[in-house]
């Protein structure tokens, strides 16, 4: 990898880890496709899913106290963890371009909900019923596809919390969501020396602008908060559509 190649996935990286840090989402979504382009797509998930997983325990370290905000939290993390365990059985009956249009779909109504309803909001009992379905959701697509950001991005989104609240949450259901991909990852001997250390040195940026974002993120306003997350959710839905198209 020349220094300018090397140079634009520290940038990557550092950009996606500084939005993770923000706003609590980003860094796989532009991390891997620039990673990506220069060493290969599943080289650059297994190398990725190193420094992903220390940002999330990072996040998770230091907004620890913000547990108790999170509504209906000890149930949508059980439920997250069997729909993870179980995805893969789940939903084998179904293609992986299937499942990215279902992905894609789930998105889109979203977005249609937040453009004729800016102010929706999950709550009360609705709010207590969707949780472990919705978990469960998020998990099973990441057992079955390796993707859950869309629907935990935007299941969370719903909750309208305090932006670092919302920043705790889903990097704490990325945690347990994603946590089991790194020892699957594992199991099927995917982690080579060179991986691991690849991972491990992607570790020092990734932790260190996601930090940067995190103190920013006092200083980004609601309304700001709230467009920054949409702008990556549409991001989010973009790729999906590209990648379906090209499958």
């Amino acid at each position: 990898m020349s220094f300018e190649e090397l140079a634009i996935v520290l940038t990557a990286i550092a950009v996606g880890s500084y939005f993770k840090g923000a706003v609590g989402i980003g860094l796989p979504t532009i991390a891997v496709p620039t990673l990506a382009a220069f060493i290969g797509a599943e080289h650059a998930i297994v190398v990725l899913t190193i420094p992903v997983a220390f940002s999330n325990i990072w996040i998770c370290l230091r907004y620890r106290k913000m547990t108790a905000d999170v509504p209906h939290l000890s149930i949508s993390l059980l439920c997250a963890g069997v729909g993870t365990a179980s995805g893969a059985f789940v939903l084998a009956s179904l293609t992986d371009n299937a499942l990215l249009w279902l992905l894609i779909i789930w998105l889109g109504l979203y977005l249609i909900i937040l453009t004729f309803k800016p102010d929706f909001q999950l709550k009360g009992e609705a709010a207590r019923r969707a949780a472990p379905i919705l978990a469960l959701i998020g998990g099973a697509c990441q057992g079955a596809t390796g993707i859950a950001g869309p629907v935990i991005a935007t299941w969370i989104h719903s909750y309208r919390l305090h932006s670092k609240t919302y920043v705790f949450a889903v990097s704490l259901m990325f945690l347990v969501i994603s946590g089991t991909h790194v020892f699957a990852v594992g199991g099927l001997g995917l982690y080579t020396e060179e991986r691991i250390y690849q991972g491990l040195l992607a570790v020092i940026p990734t932790v260190a602008f996601t930090q940067f974002g995190m103190w920013t993120t006092p200083y980004i306003s609601a309304k700001w908060f709230n467009r920054l997350v949409i702008a990556v959710v549409i991001i989010m839905w973009v790729k999906l559509i590209l990648q379906a198209l090209m499958s």
